[in-house]
């Protein structure tokens, strides 16, 4: 037997959002890929300047213990894996995970859009941020990395869940996306939510491909280096097209280091957005980005795909959730078949 990560969500710093731990016990159901006999969850406490106190933590009904505590006392810029709890879980089976936290006001949360795979019972949530499981074979490891077009879910997780349907047990599923992530820069703008931006994608990446493994990573990063100056950071941190290649170049870099098959996706249209996100110039910087990705082996066209046909610096409607930058449910949906229909990984 051996341990395998099945799922994992990335966490983020909400300094900004009050009272996100209400009196009640939080519930997630986390439809979990990988059958096992044996779970186990891990914590995250990042960001908090204060420890974490988990008083209860369930999966379907059975208690999580930590070294035999039904407590858990978690120091801040702490993670911690539970014990194993004995659990028969079939593939895609949906699992409810509950939670009893004492502090009012955590800030080391998750979010998504998506209900696909994982449904909290609240918008931001914390709890669980991984899940190991124990397996006589090994499974392979899919990350999508990237922003909120990632973080949101709506093509991430119907991805997954072809992967999930297509080939049932086979597959350990990781949502790298940040909301408001820069493939070049750390997080910085006067928008409220700017802590939550987190580090810069390359440097997430690193972290990310040397803690796990990784077979297939499916990357879709650029869109907030071109939209985020000029609309909350500054104009002057606007990157040349060839910043853009090299951080790039970067990310194929350690995709070669750490052997793992890379599909890099073009950046997606964003013109109507907010008022100084979208500019000829930026429109010329992604263009020409998109120029130099199409010409690297296994770029994914998602930006022809989703580009309305008169225009294609704006998303066309049967995608765009009505932002002008986002995917629509119906829109991911349709973006996450076609990238499953691309890659074909067995």
């Amino acid at each position: 037997m051996q341990s395998t990560l099945a799922w994992r969500q990335m966490v983020t710093d909400f300094v900004n959002l009050p009272a996100t731990n209400l009196d009640q016990p939080q519930r997630l159901n986390i439809k979990l890929p990988l059958a096992t006999h044996q779970i186990r969850v891990q914590i995250a406490n990042d960001f908090d300047d204060q420890s974490l106190q988990l008083n209860e933590l369930t999966i379907n009904q059975q208690p999580v213990y930590w070294q035999g505590q039904s407590i858990l006392i978690l120091p801040a810029h702490q993670r911690r894996w539970s014990d194993w709890l004995s659990l028969p879980i079939v593939a895609n089976q949906w699992l409810t995970v509950t939670t009893a936290v004492t502090n009012s006001k955590p800030r080391t949360l998750m979010s998504t859009k998506s209900q696909t795979i994982i449904q909290p019972d609240r918008p931001y949530f914390l709890g669980p941020c991984a899940i190991e499981v124990t397996r006589e074979r090994p499974a392979k490891q899919l990350v999508c990395f990237g922003d909120s077009l990632t973080n949101q879910g709506y093509y991430s997780t119907a991805l997954m869940q072809k992967l999930m349907t297509e080939q049932p047990d086979s597959w350990g599923l990781t949502n790298g996306g940040i909301s408001g992530n820069r493939l070049l820069r750390d997080g910085h703008s006067t928008s409220p939510w700017v802590a939550s931006f987190g580090e810069a994608g390359l440097t997430r990446l690193q972290a990310l491909l040397a803690s796990q493994p990784v077979d297939e990573l499916v990357f879709m990063m650029g869109l907030n280096d071109l939209l985020h100056p000029g609309t909350g950071s500054p104009l002057n941190e606007l990157p040349t097209a060839l910043a853009m290649i090299a951080g790039l170049k970067q990310v194929q870099q350690l995709a070669t280091k750490y052997h793992v098959n890379l599909w890099m996706m073009t950046i997606t249209p964003f013109k109507g957005a907010n008022e100084g996100a979208w500019t000829p110039a930026k429109e010329i910087s992604r263009q020409t980005v998109n120029q130099w990705l199409l010409t690297q082996p296994q770029t994914l066209d998602v930006a022809k795909l989703v580009a309305d046909q008169q225009d294609d610096a704006y998303l066309a409607a049967a995608f765009d959730c009505g932002d002008h930058v986002h995917f629509s449910e119906a829109g991911g949906t349709v973006v996450g078949d076609w990238v499953y229909g691309q890659i074909q990984v067995n």
